[in-house]
């Protein structure tokens, strides 16, 4: 009898994404239950700005829709680097971006650009959940952080110093954070970034909602140095999430190599989308995504208390993104049996503390509230209606 081909051990090692499980719960609803109140995909549910939309009809019309550089259009880089310029006062040369699949894809081109396999890579916990599997992909090895609220769930310089081993090679840290919206300050991020610099390592920094923050105006942690590597993306600012198109900046030295690498995993990003995005820095799709950033602190502002009235505790504050990240212990001693219930009887939908941590998982829930806030009233009614 022959046998079957098997997966390989790297693709059994994966875990699954617990959200998408329980969006697949969902859609497993009968067919005569109510629709349900999504708030467990950070997805914004505003559409991209109608400069960008035009943009992508024009390229479409004109036809010119072939491969581009393995890095990226140079107006789109010239672009970004502007952006940077005029929001952060940061000088970064076109030569140093490079326009991504989406920040999935940078965030493997960052890792795949240097890390050998064995290395390790720190990762906070919680934290989003894919980045374990970036590294694990790449063979790597990830080694947590278990970062604390009274922090803002970030790490601190002393922290990072007592992880790192003779094997780390890379810390990757998320500001603002997913699942927590909350942010390292600039003078943390620089005593962070000295420990790892001391150590010929790297600093990966994942500022996908670095545009989202909620009071004030936080800079790029390109800022403290051109060593430090960037991950950014159109998907959450300009609420492109389907457009899948994202950049890294890293210093000229590590450029060859990310363009060797973006030639032959991913031969160029999406032209049209790269089209589009040009778009995004004019003035009214910045008008327009500071409207959605606007949004989304009134939409904090009500459900954030509307959550905690009910029982769900906060232990920090975000301060950026759409996210809370919650300790729902008084509710139950099981927050993955919860989002079951809270599918099944309430119609609201939310992710497990297990898929973003392994400290006390059961203790926590995430809640993302990037919905018209129309939609979140309706979900904490039901949510009301559920635990009373």
């Amino acid at each position: 009898m022959s046998r079957l081909a098997l997966a390989s051990a790297r693709a059994e090692a994966i875990r699954p994404f617990y959200v998408m499980e329980i969006m697949g719960r969902a859609e497993r609803r009968p067919k005569d239950a109510p629709p349900v109140v999504s708030m467990v995909v950070g997805e914004p549910d505003f559409p991209a700005p109608a400069p960008v939309v035009q943009a992508a009809a024009q390229a479409l019309a004109e036809g010119r829709i072939h491969y581009t550089s393995a890095i990226g259009l140079v107006a789109l880089r010239e672009a970004i680097a502007q952006d940077y310029a005029d929001r952060d006062a940061i000088q970064v040369s076109p030569g140093r971006i490079a326009v991504t699949a989406g920040a999935s894809a940078g965030l493997l081109l960052a890792m795949a650009a240097v890390i050998n396999p064995g290395d390790e890579v720190l990762i906070t916990d919680p934290g989003y959940p894919c980045n374990r599997q970036f590294v694990l992909a790449l063979g790597g090895v990830p080694k947590t952080i278990a970062v604390r609220p009274e922090n803002q769930f970030q790490p601190t310089a002393e922290e990072v110093a007592k992880a790192w081993g003779p094997n780390t090679r890379a810390l990757l840290l998320a500001s603002p954070a997913n699942p927590t919206g909350c942010m390292v300050s600039e003078a943390e991020a620089q005593k962070i970034f000295q420990v790892i610099e001391d150590r010929a390592g790297w600093l990966i920094a994942d500022e996908i909602y670095l545009r989202l923050v909620f009071a004030g105006h936080r800079r790029s942690l390109l800022c403290i140095s051109e060593n430090v590597i960037s991950v950014n993306s159109f998907s959450k600012t300009y609420s492109m999430t389907g457009w899948r198109l994202g950049w890294l900046v890293v210093p000229d030295r590590l450029m060859p190599a990310i363009e060797r690498l973006s030639q032959n995993l991913f031969i160029s990003p999406s032209t049209l989308s790269q089209k589009a995005a040009i778009a995004a820095f004019h003035p009214e799709s910045r008008r327009v995504a500071d409207d959605y950033r606007a949004r989304y602190v009134g939409q904090a502002q009500y459900l954030l208390p509307a959550l905690q009235n009910l029982g769900f505790r906060l232990p920090a504050q975000p301060e950026g993104a759409f996210y809370g990240f919650f300790d729902v212990s008084a509710l139950t001693d099981d927050s993955y049996a919860l989002c079951e219930a809270l599918c099944d009887k309430a119609g609201v939908l939310m992710a497990p503390g297990k898929d973003f941590t392994e400290v006390d998982a059961h203790r926590y829930l995430r809640v993302s509230f990037p919905k018209p806030l129309a939609q979140l009233q309706k979900g904490v009614a039901r949510l009301t209606a559920f635990f009373s």
